[in-house]
């Protein structure tokens, strides 16, 4: 059997890894950490998160069961309660401890290079726009007012639900939060963060009778313009389309 060429992400992976003896050290610059928070010095709008639901609801185990990707929605919208509940469901503070301000998903080294944007298409309560989360604040900031689930179905390979959707989660990393202390191998750290934030995302979307579809192909530039970023210091990573099945 002739042997696979070996691709970029081949050699990522082997040069990576961490091997014993040769694993890199060294201490961290503490004066220059990057800040875990994203700031919008001049939003178009706040709008607070409503206080999420932390008691009751569906059972864990019935939920992971009917847990599946919903990929066609209606064109009914969404209450701005129930967007606040998947927000904090996968972003929000859950405690607050040794300088640390914990979230419900986890990350690595309590680093949360993951930052949040709502492409917020039919959602009772707010504008029409493209919306980032201001963790810290518990709060949402308008940065564009207007249709953009057109724009993004064509960034994101011409795949409907995008339009369709009531709202569309954007999940972009800012780099180097995380390879300021783990270097070259943040970069899988922040997949699994986008991972297990996407897994939330799902399982809180289902607990509340809501369909879910996570979403990896997409073009990558085309979704950085539609937000505003770079995608270099910070880049698009996942997107996550909710609305009512």
């Amino acid at each position: 059997m002739a042997r696979r060429e070996e691709g970029i992400g081949d050699r990522y992976h082997q040069e990576t890894k961490y091997r014993r003896f040769s694993t890199p050290g060294g201490g961290l610059d503490w004066a220059h950490q990057p800040s875990p928070h994203k700031a919008f010095p001049h939003p178009l709008k706040r709008l607070p998160i409503q206080a999420p639901a932390q008691q009751g609801g569906s059972a864990l185990w019935e939920t992971i069961a009917r847990r599946r990707s919903i990929r066609e929605f209606s064109p009914h919208s969404i209450a701005f309660s129930d967007l606040s509940q998947l927000i904090w469901a996968t972003q929000g503070i859950t405690s607050k401890a040794w300088g640390y301000d914990f979230r419900a998903c986890p990350s690595a080294g309590a680093l949360y290079p993951i930052e949040t944007y709502i492409v917020a298409n039919r959602v009772d309560g707010i504008s029409p726009g493209i919306h980032h989360y201001q963790v810290k604040e518990a709060e949402l900031i308008l940065i564009k007012e207007g249709n953009f689930g057109p724009d993004l179905s064509r960034a994101g390979l011409g795949q409907e639900m995008l339009e369709e959707a009531a709202a569309v989660f954007i999940w972009t990393a800012v780099v180097e939060r995380s390879k300021w202390k783990y270097r070259e191998r943040a970069y899988r750290y922040i997949y699994m963060d986008a991972g297990h934030i996407g897994q939330n995302l799902y399982l809180a979307a289902t607990a509340m009778n809501l369909g879910c579809c996570t979403v990896g192909a997409f073009f990558d530039e085309e979704v950085d313009r539609l937000i505003g970023i770079d995608g270099k210091e910070e880049m698009s990573v996942y997107l996550g389309a909710v609305g009512r099945p």
